[in-house]
């Protein structure tokens, strides 16, 4: 068995609470804006993580949850759409590539 059978997404459950807003994430080598990064407040009770606030890369520039929505909203319940996780020299790390509203 190795690490990254651990990782998992189904493990952090799907229900989540994006809270406050987008910062940016610039590209290293031209210093131009490639993607966002959101703090998610992890919401599922069947989560062995439950409660936890994690920082999910979002790879795409117009995510349908906007800007403006989160600007107006201090904390939203969310969808992650396509999320990943993976760990690089021991670090875990998150991303998705759209972030969605719940619907109710």
């Amino acid at each position: 068995m190795k690490l990254n059978d651990f990782l998992k997404p189904e493990l952090l459950g799907n229900k989540f609470l994006a809270v406050k807003g987008y910062t940016e994430v610039l590209d290293r080598e031209t210093q131009q804006l490639s993607a966002y990064r959101l703090n998610v407040n992890i919401q599922d009770e069947d989560s062995d993580f439950f409660m936890e606030m994690i920082q999910v890369k979002v790879n795409n520039l117009s995510p349908t949850v906007s800007f403006q929505d989160l600007k107006t909203n201090k904390t939203m319940p969310i969808i992650l759409e396509n999320i990943q996780v993976g760990q690089y020299n021991g670090t875990l790390w998150f991303n998705c590539t759209n972030v969605l509203p719940v619907s109710k």
